[in-house]
């Protein structure tokens, strides 16, 4: 089953962002980590607040990242879909 989104608070946490998307046709929510890398590319370390305006620009995307990771059944042991840089690579021109 895919993951959609749902309007949830994002937390940041170290080194990252974390924020619940929902099983589609389900009411279980899914933790999803997206590493500052993974919004970083190849670019020196942007200031904190270009981080989350990365993340809240390219969120759709990062969403579908994670759908695909969750449906491929790639999850960790603690239930978290975690984006890191390998996961967007296709999205950096």
């Amino acid at each position: 089953m895919p993951l959609e989104h749902i309007d949830s608070d994002v937390v940041r946490e170290e080194n990252g962002f974390s924020f619940l998307m929902r099983v589609a046709g389900a009411v279980q929510t899914v933790r999803v980590f997206v590493a500052d890398e993974a919004l970083e590319g190849d670019f020196d370390l942007p200031e904190e607040d270009d981080l989350r305006t990365q993340f809240d620009s390219e969120r759709p995307e990062l969403e579908a990242v994670a759908s695909e990771k969750y449906c491929l059944g790639r999850v960790a042991a603690d239930g978290v879909v975690a984006i890191t840089l390998s996961d967007v690579t296709r999205f950096i021109e």
